[in-house]
Protein backbone atom coordinates (compact mmCIF):
# COMPACT_ATOMS: atom_id res chain seq x y z
CA UNK A 1 0.00 0.00 0.00
CA UNK A 2 1.30 3.50 -0.78
CA UNK A 3 0.23 5.00 2.56
CA UNK A 4 0.62 3.99 6.19
CA UNK A 5 -1.89 5.49 8.61
CA UNK A 6 -0.98 5.89 12.28
CA UNK A 7 -3.81 6.62 14.74
CA UNK A 8 -3.61 9.71 16.95
CA UNK A 9 -5.82 10.38 19.97
CA UNK A 10 -6.38 13.92 21.27
CA UNK A 11 -8.59 13.05 24.24
CA UNK A 12 -12.11 14.49 23.91
CA UNK A 13 -11.08 17.03 21.28
CA UNK A 14 -10.88 14.70 18.28
CA UNK A 15 -9.40 11.51 16.92
CA UNK A 16 -7.58 10.90 13.66
CA UNK A 17 -4.59 9.62 11.74
CA UNK A 18 -1.19 10.63 10.45
CA UNK A 19 -0.59 9.70 6.81
CA UNK A 20 2.91 8.53 5.92
CA UNK A 21 3.96 7.78 2.35
CA UNK A 22 5.48 4.32 2.00
CA UNK A 23 5.62 4.04 -1.80
CA UNK A 24 5.56 7.40 -3.57
CA UNK A 25 5.64 5.90 -7.06
CA UNK A 26 2.64 3.71 -6.31
CA UNK A 27 0.79 6.65 -4.79
CA UNK A 28 1.53 8.70 -7.92
CA UNK A 29 0.21 5.87 -10.08
CA UNK A 30 -3.07 5.78 -8.13
CA UNK A 31 -3.49 9.54 -8.32
CA UNK A 32 -2.86 9.36 -12.08
CA UNK A 33 -5.49 6.61 -12.44
CA UNK A 34 -8.03 8.75 -10.58
CA UNK A 35 -7.16 11.69 -12.84
CA UNK A 36 -7.93 9.41 -15.81
CA UNK A 37 -11.40 8.80 -14.35
CA UNK A 38 -10.62 5.24 -13.21
CA UNK A 39 -11.45 5.70 -9.52
CA UNK A 40 -13.39 2.41 -9.45
CA UNK A 41 -10.27 0.53 -10.53
CA UNK A 42 -8.24 2.26 -7.78
CA UNK A 43 -10.93 1.58 -5.19
CA UNK A 44 -10.93 -2.11 -6.12
CA UNK A 45 -7.16 -2.32 -5.66
CA UNK A 46 -7.39 -0.56 -2.30
CA UNK A 47 -9.93 -3.11 -1.11
CA UNK A 48 -7.71 -6.00 -2.22
CA UNK A 49 -9.31 -6.80 -5.56
CA UNK A 50 -6.99 -6.84 -8.56
CA UNK A 51 -8.61 -6.16 -11.88
CA UNK A 52 -7.54 -5.58 -15.43
CA UNK A 53 -5.90 -2.20 -15.94
CA UNK A 54 -8.21 0.00 -18.05
CA UNK A 55 -6.84 0.90 -21.49
CA UNK A 56 -5.08 4.23 -21.85
CA UNK A 57 -5.67 6.55 -24.80
CA UNK A 58 -3.28 9.28 -25.86
CA UNK A 59 -6.02 11.91 -25.55
CA UNK A 60 -6.66 10.93 -21.92
CA UNK A 61 -2.95 10.90 -21.12
CA UNK A 62 -2.61 14.40 -22.56
CA UNK A 63 -5.56 15.61 -20.48
CA UNK A 64 -3.94 14.28 -17.29
CA UNK A 65 -0.64 15.92 -18.19
CA UNK A 66 -2.41 19.25 -18.68
CA UNK A 67 -4.34 18.83 -15.45
CA UNK A 68 -1.23 18.18 -13.37
CA UNK A 69 0.97 20.83 -15.00
CA UNK A 70 0.88 24.41 -13.74
CA UNK A 71 1.48 26.93 -16.54
CA UNK A 72 4.43 29.28 -15.95
CA UNK A 73 3.45 32.20 -13.77
CA UNK A 74 0.22 30.57 -12.59
CA UNK A 75 -0.80 29.67 -9.05
CA UNK A 76 -0.42 25.94 -8.14
CA UNK A 77 -3.02 26.00 -5.34
CA UNK A 78 -5.91 24.51 -7.31
CA UNK A 79 -3.79 21.68 -8.71
CA UNK A 80 -2.16 20.94 -5.35
CA UNK A 81 -5.54 21.06 -3.62
CA UNK A 82 -6.95 18.49 -6.04
CA UNK A 83 -3.93 16.20 -5.57
CA UNK A 84 -4.32 16.37 -1.79
CA UNK A 85 -8.05 15.69 -2.00
CA UNK A 86 -7.30 12.62 -4.11
CA UNK A 87 -4.71 11.40 -1.60
CA UNK A 88 -7.35 11.99 1.10
CA UNK A 89 -9.81 9.83 -0.83
CA UNK A 90 -7.16 7.08 -1.04
CA UNK A 91 -6.42 7.40 2.70
CA UNK A 92 -10.12 7.11 3.49
CA UNK A 93 -10.18 3.66 1.93
CA UNK A 94 -7.48 2.58 4.38
CA UNK A 95 -9.49 3.38 7.52
CA UNK A 96 -13.11 3.13 6.49
CA UNK A 97 -14.48 -0.28 5.60
CA UNK A 98 -18.02 -0.96 4.50
CA UNK A 99 -18.81 2.64 3.61
CA UNK A 100 -20.19 4.35 0.55
CA UNK A 101 -17.70 6.92 -0.73
CA UNK A 102 -18.44 9.63 -3.24
CA UNK A 103 -16.28 9.47 -6.35
CA UNK A 104 -13.48 12.08 -6.49
CA UNK A 105 -14.28 15.06 -8.68
CA UNK A 106 -12.02 15.98 -11.59
CA UNK A 107 -12.44 19.77 -11.59
CA UNK A 108 -9.49 21.63 -10.06
CA UNK A 109 -11.54 24.63 -8.94
CA UNK A 110 -14.50 22.55 -7.74
CA UNK A 111 -16.65 24.50 -5.25
CA UNK A 112 -18.54 21.57 -3.75
CA UNK A 113 -17.67 19.40 -0.77
CA UNK A 114 -14.09 18.10 -0.80
CA UNK A 115 -15.31 14.57 -0.19
CA UNK A 116 -18.10 12.60 1.42
CA UNK A 117 -18.79 9.17 2.88
CA UNK A 118 -21.89 7.41 4.11
CA UNK A 119 -21.55 4.89 6.90
CA UNK A 120 -24.27 2.26 6.81
CA UNK A 121 -25.39 -0.27 9.37
CA UNK A 122 -24.48 -3.95 9.03
CA UNK A 123 -27.46 -4.65 6.80
CA UNK A 124 -26.72 -1.77 4.45
CA UNK A 125 -30.24 -0.45 4.88
CA UNK A 126 -29.83 2.63 7.09
CA UNK A 127 -27.35 5.47 7.55
CA UNK A 128 -25.36 5.72 10.79
CA UNK A 129 -23.23 8.72 9.75
CA UNK A 130 -22.64 11.14 6.92
CA UNK A 131 -18.97 12.18 6.88
CA UNK A 132 -18.13 15.50 5.24
CA UNK A 133 -14.48 16.02 4.24
CA UNK A 134 -12.52 19.24 4.67
CA UNK A 135 -9.23 18.68 2.79
CA UNK A 136 -6.69 21.52 2.79
CA UNK A 137 -3.23 21.63 1.20
CA UNK A 138 -1.77 24.72 2.84
CA UNK A 139 1.46 26.24 4.11
CA UNK A 140 -0.42 27.87 7.00
CA UNK A 141 -2.41 25.08 8.65
CA UNK A 142 -3.54 26.79 11.86
CA UNK A 143 -4.87 29.87 10.09
CA UNK A 144 -6.62 27.69 7.54
CA UNK A 145 -8.22 25.51 10.23
CA UNK A 146 -9.27 28.35 12.53
CA UNK A 147 -10.84 30.39 9.73
CA UNK A 148 -11.78 28.47 6.56
CA UNK A 149 -12.38 25.04 8.06
CA UNK A 150 -14.17 26.07 11.22
CA UNK A 151 -16.31 28.58 9.30
CA UNK A 152 -17.34 25.86 6.88
CA UNK A 153 -18.29 23.45 9.65
CA UNK A 154 -20.21 26.16 11.53
CA UNK A 155 -22.21 26.82 8.37
CA UNK A 156 -23.11 23.14 8.05
CA UNK A 157 -24.03 22.98 11.73
CA UNK A 158 -26.40 25.93 11.16
CA UNK A 159 -28.02 23.97 8.35
CA UNK A 160 -26.51 25.97 5.50
CA UNK A 161 -25.70 24.13 2.25
CA UNK A 162 -28.21 21.50 3.30
CA UNK A 163 -29.80 21.19 -0.17
CA UNK A 164 -26.36 20.51 -1.67
CA UNK A 165 -25.57 18.01 1.08
CA UNK A 166 -28.87 16.19 0.62
CA UNK A 167 -28.47 16.09 -3.15
CA UNK A 168 -25.01 14.53 -2.97
CA UNK A 169 -26.11 12.03 -0.32
CA UNK A 170 -29.20 11.10 -2.34
CA UNK A 171 -27.09 10.33 -5.40
CA UNK A 172 -24.81 8.11 -3.32
CA UNK A 173 -27.75 6.33 -1.69
CA UNK A 174 -29.49 5.69 -4.99
CA UNK A 175 -26.33 4.03 -6.28
CA UNK A 176 -26.15 1.93 -3.11
CA UNK A 177 -29.77 0.87 -3.57
CA UNK A 178 -28.69 -1.26 -6.53
CA UNK A 179 -26.86 -3.53 -4.07
CA UNK A 180 -29.43 -3.23 -1.25
CA UNK A 181 -32.91 -2.85 -2.81
CA UNK A 182 -34.45 -2.68 0.66
CA UNK A 183 -32.58 0.56 1.43
CA UNK A 184 -35.13 3.32 2.06
CA UNK A 185 -33.48 6.40 0.54
CA UNK A 186 -36.06 8.85 1.89
CA UNK A 187 -35.72 7.49 5.44
CA UNK A 188 -31.93 7.64 5.16
CA UNK A 189 -32.08 11.28 4.04
CA UNK A 190 -34.32 12.10 7.00
CA UNK A 191 -31.69 10.59 9.29
CA UNK A 192 -28.95 12.73 7.72
CA UNK A 193 -30.82 15.90 8.69
CA UNK A 194 -30.05 15.20 12.37
CA UNK A 195 -26.91 16.96 13.63
CA UNK A 196 -25.37 13.99 15.42
CA UNK A 197 -25.35 11.94 12.23
CA UNK A 198 -23.26 14.55 10.41
CA UNK A 199 -19.59 13.90 11.08
CA UNK A 200 -16.54 15.86 9.94
CA UNK A 201 -13.16 14.68 8.67
CA UNK A 202 -10.58 17.47 8.55
CA UNK A 203 -7.39 16.57 6.65
CA UNK A 204 -4.59 19.09 6.34
CA UNK A 205 -0.94 19.36 5.37
CA UNK A 206 1.53 20.21 8.12
CA UNK A 207 5.22 20.98 8.57
CA UNK A 208 7.62 20.81 11.53
CA UNK A 209 5.51 23.30 13.50
CA UNK A 210 2.87 20.61 14.11
CA UNK A 211 5.00 17.46 14.10
CA UNK A 212 4.59 16.62 17.80
CA UNK A 213 1.34 15.41 19.36
CA UNK A 214 0.91 18.48 21.58
CA UNK A 215 1.40 20.83 18.62
CA UNK A 216 -0.92 18.75 16.50
CA UNK A 217 -3.60 18.95 19.18
CA UNK A 218 -3.29 22.74 19.29
CA UNK A 219 -3.73 22.81 15.52
CA UNK A 220 -7.24 21.44 15.96
CA UNK A 221 -8.12 23.48 19.03
CA UNK A 222 -11.78 24.48 18.88
CA UNK A 223 -12.98 21.44 16.92
CA UNK A 224 -15.21 20.38 19.81
CA UNK A 225 -16.81 23.82 19.89
CA UNK A 226 -17.70 24.04 16.20
CA UNK A 227 -18.90 20.40 16.03
CA UNK A 228 -20.11 19.60 19.57
CA UNK A 229 -21.23 16.21 20.74
CA UNK A 230 -19.58 12.83 20.74
CA UNK A 231 -15.90 12.75 19.73
CA UNK A 232 -16.74 10.34 16.90
CA UNK A 233 -18.06 13.36 14.99
CA UNK A 234 -14.59 14.92 14.89
CA UNK A 235 -11.80 13.30 12.90
CA UNK A 236 -8.52 15.12 12.21
CA UNK A 237 -5.88 13.76 9.81
CA UNK A 238 -2.50 15.23 8.91
CA UNK A 239 0.19 14.68 6.29
CA UNK A 240 3.67 16.08 6.92
CA UNK A 241 5.76 17.91 4.30
CA UNK A 242 9.10 19.64 4.72
CA UNK A 243 8.40 21.75 1.61
CA UNK A 244 4.83 21.36 0.37
CA UNK A 245 4.97 23.16 -2.98
CA UNK A 246 8.25 21.58 -4.04
CA UNK A 247 6.96 18.14 -3.13
CA UNK A 248 3.74 18.68 -5.08
CA UNK A 249 5.65 19.70 -8.19
CA UNK A 250 7.89 16.63 -8.02
CA UNK A 251 4.99 14.32 -7.21
CA UNK A 252 2.88 15.54 -10.11
CA UNK A 253 5.83 14.92 -12.44
CA UNK A 254 5.90 11.32 -11.16
CA UNK A 255 2.15 10.98 -11.76
CA UNK A 256 2.52 12.29 -15.31
CA UNK A 257 5.23 9.67 -15.93
CA UNK A 258 2.64 7.00 -15.15
CA UNK A 259 0.52 8.02 -18.14
CA UNK A 260 3.31 9.06 -20.50
CA UNK A 261 2.85 7.22 -23.80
Amino acid sequence: MPLTLTPVDHDDLCHGWRWIIEDEKELARKVAMVALGHHRHVASILTGIDGAVPPLRKEAAKAVTNMLTVPPGSDPWHRDGWVFQTISWIAAHRTEKGVVARAPHLVLAHKGFDGMQLRLDGTGTSVTALVVFEDKATSNPRKTVSSDVWDGIRALERGERMPELVQDATTMLEAQQRHFPQLDVDAAIATILWDEVRHYRVSITTSNTHAEDADRKRLFSGFDAVAPGDRSRRRADTMHFDALREWMEDFCAKAIEQVDL
